[in-house]
């Protein structure tokens, strides 16, 4: 169990004494069990690896409307996400709610002050921590800003030749208080402006917030008053006497070309000082700092790099092909996760940042799904998606402020996973907040274990006569999907190769030192330039060097033929010839990257060919991986793994239970159904655990009938009278009507009797489908907590021959009560601005969404198992 489960206890009691509306719960110990594995068992309590701490617990987005804070309110709401499993609050104010005006609180004043103290003192207590936007809503900006420090949008008046100016972004979803332009991202005077602002109001409290927040480029802007003359320092050249041409989409000459490539540049590297200034203010008052850098017309690797907790996001609902997951297509926004771009986020911590500093943060559950319709199996998978690109620090989109009197569902903000304890899930999101964090213990642990440093040749991008900015969002991924950068990506991630990017910037600070790259963060085996036209010299330099020291670099094809850029154009192309000339004898070129990285002695991860996916890291003489199985089918058999290694553990994060491997030649044996994920832990000493004994059918299943009684415990609006049954359905189906407006838990019960099994050694419980989340009790004791694929735990020590008693907790979504709300046209949408909408950004009206089934649909079975023999894992497939 989780070290700090007791503390979380006492919360949940204290929750229970204040609020008298809802029953007394007895948190359960979290289990996942699958019929493959019989290590994992409710009764075991092995030690998990690694200590959890705050920082191991997800995060939340916390809005708070109005910034409308009341000290009871506070209360309830921090020590509500303490309970819930959470360790890191994330303040962002936001517009208020309707009928609330009179409580809002004006941002940074002196009241707002008072209340951040009393905020950031209550979390202390409670052991959280918490964050906030420099800002209200986003991005940055407010009231009061000079003019030439607005984010300005420049074009070219062709009938005279003349730029002209606009600035019309304002900040968006701002608080009261916050509201005005949006900041120029571009101007360093701009903004060592606008944080004297935030150093005069923050100056009253004596501690302050664990990090400051930048959230994605959402800027407008492409020119600051800064621009022409440090165009001019930095490039050589003015901007001016070219500017027509800067402005052309006609014009496709080369010149044209380098033009706008060092205009890019320099928008880059201005950018890039915007967000070191921000990070350096942040730093100096003991602060840290999380930046999504994505958005942005940079190199984002050197952005995210820029921030002590570079940021990504996912967008919308990821499909998966397990069976039993529900992608209903009218209540998702098409996915625009992409894992090469939240690759970009963790890069950057894991080759710029120093080990005990690579946190990489997320944006989590954006959209996952239509309003209270995300489930948390569904969470669960997002979230491992995070962690296979090396998020190791999430906070989920989010958890909304709400006062204590406020009418259910309370305030909300929208595109929302709804994370709080209004909405339904939240009863057993504990147990998926348990999994994060154990995951996160070790995703944060050491450094990390990859291989390949694979260089980003953005100049090809930035070569381009079209447009101006290059912006890189995450919603429209043509400067990924195609450039060669892409394909490789997807290539060596395919393949099992475990790779990290490279920026220009990142490589001044690599060396080659007693066989390995030595970056600030980790080592690698080789650095691989993709195929690519543009080269600045100094980076071609740069490579000659480190291949000079014996250093494997690996060009894919061919060296690169120019270098980028307009300025000191002659200079330039001279240096490049000669450091090309230079490195001939002493690189690599391929045709065949893989086989090349194979020549060079950089194992793969075989288990890739099996659709298996993984992350690794390592501590001194262990490599950690995180391992899933986001396919259709099981794995069974043996795995061979990349590193060397003399025990292997498996440990199950949903359980904290951990077990011997068995091994043969550097291999693992392992089954993995599914949905499932876990943590190999590969050492070079010998590590003395519990075998890990896996499983095989013993005979037909046991299906459980009878008579189930359903009673209706916990939830709202109101509790539906109980009732039985013989057949397992929908409790919208119920006789009390209630039941189908009803967001909660009901206990369905069943008495049986179990025959005497003759090959059976064990039980594993399959709950069947289960909407949508379920706790079972076997005979008065506690035998497992299910909310993710697969929904089955091993139960045989808690059955007996003859008479039995089950009890099955199963909690629903929200979205049947939010939809009555709609039917009887209940004014509960109060709030200003988006108030809420559609994944598709359309009018909200739950009226017509149908009615969600709930409850446990089943069948209940009971599956028997027994021991697979040591001959039979010999004669399992090798890979």
């Amino acid at each position: 169990m989780l070290e700090d489960n007791s503390i979380r206890k006492v919360f949940r009691i204290m929750l229970m004494i204040k609020d008298k509306r809802n029953p007394v719960a007895v948190m359960c110990l979290m289990v996942l069990f699958c019929i493959c594995h019989v290590n994992r068992t409710w009764a075991e309590t092995s030690r998990w690896p690694f200590d959890i701490t705050v920082v191991h617990r997800p995060g939340t987005y916390w809005w708070c409307p109005g910034s409308a804070w009341d000290k009871e309110s506070i209360d309830w709401n921090l020590e509500n996400l303490k309970a819930g499993g959470i360790g890191t609050a994330h303040i962002v104010s936001i517009y208020g709610a309707r009928g609330y005006e009179d409580h809002n609180i004006s941002y940074l004043s002196d009241e707002w002050i008072e209340s951040l103290k009393y905020i950031l003192d209550k979390a202390e207590s409670l052991g959280m921590q918490i964050d906030m936007t420099t800002g209200s809503g986003w991005c940055f900006g407010g009231p009061d800003l000079a003019e030439d420090h607005w984010d300005t949008r420049a074009s070219l008046n062709e009938r005279t030749g003349e730029l002209m100016f606009q600035a019309r972004r304002m900040v968006k979803r701002a608080a009261p208080g916050g509201a005005g332009h949006m900041l120029n991202p571009f101007s360093s005077g701009a903004i060592a402006s606008y944080i004297e602002r935030f150093d005069k109001a923050l100056v009253a409290c004596p501690r302050l917030p664990r990090a400051q927040y930048h959230d994605s480029f959402e800027y407008s802007g492409n020119w600051c008053s800064e621009m022409p003359d440090e165009f001019r320092k930095r490039r050589g050249y003015d901007l001016y006497s070219h500017i027509k041409t800067l402005f052309s989409d006609s014009d496709d000459s080369d010149t044209a070309r380098r033009i706008k490539y060092d205009y890019r540049l320099t928008a880059a590297e201005l950018h890039l000082e915007f967000i070191q200034k921000w990070t350096g203010w942040a730093k100096a008052h003991g602060m840290f700092t999380r930046d999504q850098a994505h958005g942005s017309p940079t190199n984002l690797l050197d952005v995210y790099a820029a921030a002590d907790i570079p940021e990504t996001e996912m967008f919308g609902s990821p499909e998966f092909p397990i069976p039993g997951f529900r992608h209903e297509e009218r209540f998702c926004r098409p996915g625009d996760s992409d894992p090469r771009i939240c690759r970009m986020a963790s890069s950057a911590a894991h080759v710029a940042h120093e080990p005990g500093k690579q946190l990489v943060s997320s944006e989590s559950c954006t959209w996952m799904r239509e309003h209270w319709h995300g489930t948390l199996g569904q969470i669960k998978l997002e979230m491992d998606l995070f962690f296979l690109t090396g998020i190791n620090h999430v906070f989920y989109h989010g958890s909304c402020y709400s006062p204590k009197d406020a009418p259910w569902p309370g305030w909300f903000f929208y595109a929302s996973a709804k994370a709080d304890w209004r909405n339904s899930i939240w009863r057993d999101m504990p147990f998926l907040n348990d999994y994060i964090a154990r995951c996160q213990s070790v995703l944060q642990a050491g450094q990390p274990a990859n291989d390949v440093l694979v260089y980003w040749p953005i100049h090809d991008l930035w070569m381009d006569a079209k447009g101006l900015l290059k912006n890189l969002v995450v919603h429209t991924k043509d400067w990924i999907d195609d450039h060669r950068i892409g394909e490789v990506a997807n290539l060596l991630d395919g393949k099992g190769f475990a790779f990290d990017f490279l920026s220009d910037r990142m490589l001044d600070r690599i060396c080659w030192d007693q066989g390995q790259f030595h970056a600030p963060g980790g080592t690698y085996k080789v650095i691989l330039i993709p195929q690519c036209t543009f080269m600045p010299a100094e980076t071609l330099k740069r490579l000659a060097d480190l291949a000079r020291q014996g250093g494997i670099v690996i060009f894919e094809e061919a060296l690169p033929t120019d270098v980028p850029g307009y300025g000191d154009l002659a200079e330039h192309r001279e240096l490049f010839a000669k450091e090309k000339k230079r490195m001939m004898k002493d690189v690599l070129i391929a045709d065949d990257i893989v086989e090349a990285l194979k020549r060079a002695g950089v194992k793969r991860e075989s288990l890739s060919d099996h659709g298996l996916r993984y992350i690794r890291r390592k501590t001194q003489d262990t490599h950690w991986y995180f391992l899933t199985n986001h396919t259709e089918r099981a794995f069974n058999g043996w795995l061979p793994l990349a590193v060397s290694f003399n025990s292997a553990i498996l440990h199950d994060p949903m359980t904290g239970t951990s077990a011997l491997l068995p091994m043969k030649d550097q291999q693992i044996y392992i089954d993995i159904a599914p949905g499932e994920s876990f943590i190999i832990q590969a050492s070079a000493s010998k590590i003395d655990a519990k075998p890990y004994v896996p499983v095989k059918p013993a005979g037909p299943a046991f299906t459980l009938e009878g008579q189930w009684r359903v009673e209706f415990i916990e939830g709202g609006p109101d509790l539906p009278q109980p009732y039985h049954t013989d057949t397992l359905s929908s409790w919208t189906d119920a006789p009390d009507e209630k039941a189908k407006i009803f967001a909660g838990t009901a206990r369905y019960s069943l008495s049986f009797d179990l025959p005497e099994f003759d090959n059976a050694e064990d039980f594993v419980l399959d709950l069947g489908d289960v909407r949508e989340s379920a706790r079972v009790k076997i005979n008065g004791a506690d035998a497992g907590a299910l909310f993710a694929l697969p929904m089955r735990a091993r139960v045989g020590q808690f059955l007996k021959k003859g008479p039995n008693t089950i009890e099955i907790e199963v909690t629903n979504l929200a979205a049947n009560r939010i939809r009555d709300l709609d039917v009887r046209k209940v004014n509960w949408k109060i709030m200003h601005d988006a108030n809420i909408v559609t994944p598709a950004y359309k009018p909200f009206d739950a009226s017509i969404w149908p009615i969600q089934p709930s409850g446990l649909l089943g069948p209940v079975r009971l599956i028997l198992v027994k021991s697979k023999q040591w001959s039979e894992l010999l004669e399992a497939k090798d890979i």
